[in-house]
């Protein structure tokens, strides 16, 4: 199973790999092509280890990107074979969106691409049609109805039942839990950086009990109110515990995550910890007997 890091920059991935020598896997978003791409595609590539592409179409239904489908199958044919996968132009997300995506689909198969199918209704017969065609053997979830655990886990065996071969993309879906009772093989987060960009830090606490040990720490930055279940980095109980692990793994300190690097520093934080959140999740599904995928 493998947790893609969302719109990593080529600086963060730099400064990992400068400290841990681990490759990290990504996903990009059409929606941001730019120079950092080629930074890290080709530059970098070194450095990442499975990377999957984006349509861009929830930034576009969000109205910040004025992408085109015809746009992506241009990139696609250009430099497709940098990736390791790509998705399908998946513009309409609405529970009825089939019609009109499905029509995508098939327009970029026709240009000689093979995009992973992104699915928006878990209920109806949009499932059935891409375990019927015997053409698909990834299949990505990217439903709004995944509102619970339930319902993420009728999707993934209605698909498992149908086809036990075809492997499963969770889009925007990092939930620890989660993802240590299904046989997911991939999904994405882009917390790495904008739980940064908020001031938090996430840290795995072997100390506490349970099953999921994340935390969320508030440093410094714009967010005023802590929510429930936060906690704040200068009153944190385990505050001598987070230093030495900060330090002693980034080598740095609380005064680092408070200055003019803060948002960089953090974000570098939070990459290792979603990075390491994969090989627990993987370990947790060995002791359940849950397939790694």
């Amino acid at each position: 199973m493998r947790i893609c890091q969302a719109s990593m920059s080529s600086r963060i991935l730099k400064r990992y790999w400068d400290l841990f020598k681990e490759l990290l896997n990504i996903l990009l978003s059409f929606a941001y092509a730019g120079p950092d791409f080629e930074e890290i595609l080709v530059k970098r590539r070194h450095m990442v280890g499975n990377i999957v592409l984006d349509s861009g179409t929830w930034t576009a239904s969000k109205g910040n990107s004025n992408i085109t489908l015809a746009g992506l199958i241009s990139y696609i044919q250009t430099v497709g074979h940098l990736f390791d996968g790509y998705f399908n132009y998946d513009i309409d997300f609405s529970d009825r969106g089939f019609v009109n995506n499905i029509v995508n689909q098939i327009i970029m198969e026709r240009a000689g691409l093979h995009p992973i199918p992104v699915i928006h209704n878990l209920f109806d017969a949009e499932i059935d049609y891409y375990i019927d065609s015997g053409k698909y053997d990834f299949l990505a979830l990217g439903s709004r109805q995944i509102t619970n655990f339930d319902d993420l886990a009728y999707a993934v065996y209605r698909i498992k039942k149908g086809n036990p071969a075809i492997k499963i993309h969770w889009f925007g879906g990092s939930r620890y839990e989660w993802l240590c009772n299904l046989p997911i093989a991939s999904c994405d987060t882009s917390s790495w950086g904008t739980v940064g960009k908020f001031g938090f830090i996430r840290y795995w606490n072997p100390h506490v009990p349970g099953i999921n040990k994340g935390h969320s720490i508030y440093t410094s930055g714009v967010v005023k109110d802590i929510e429930e279940g936060k906690y704040e980095y200068v009153t944190y109980p385990w505050r001598s515990d987070l230093d030495a692990f900060i330090q002693n793994t980034f080598g740095l300190t609380f005064q680092d995550l408070c200055g003019y690097e803060a948002a960089f520093n953090m974000q570098l934080i939070n990459t290792r910890f979603y990075a390491e959140q994969e090989r627990r999740i993987n370990e947790e599904r060995v002791r359940r007997g849950i397939a790694l995928e």
